[in-house]
């Protein structure tokens, strides 16, 4: 009979492995909340009414402040980030921001949303 003798992961191969899911692991933490704010300011955009659109820019950033405000997005503020826009009877309204995130020493991530 042969002897085959098993090989497990080295020493080196288990701490690379344990770092890249430290990382991981960091980078989900730090930058997930910011994804998940992003897609409540995109439904809450996507659930405004016409009436509530076409009432103006400041009774459309006061409905806002109140949403933002019901849906814990306390750091972000929809006159910094809303564009609205009136053309030819026809209203738009965008959503335009960055955060930078602080990640450790001196690195930072840069989240462009639009």
């Amino acid at each position: 009979m042969m002897s085959r003798r098993i090989k497990g992961m080295s020493r080196l191969g288990l701490m690379s492995l344990l770092i890249a899911i430290g990382v991981g692991a960091s980078l989900g933490l730090k930058i997930g909340p910011h994804y998940m704010n992003h897609q409540t300011i995109k439904e809450l955009i996507a659930d405004l009414t016409a009436d509530e659109v076409k009432a103006g820019r400041p009774a459309l950033m006061q409905t806002l402040r109140k949403r933002f405000k019901i849906n814990a997005l306390y750091d972000l503020e929809p006159e910094k980030i809303v564009e609205y826009k009136r053309e030819r009877g026809t209203v738009s309204v965008r959503v335009d921001y960055e955060i930078r995130e602080h990640l450790a020493g001196n690195v930072y991530v840069l989240l462009d949303f639009d």
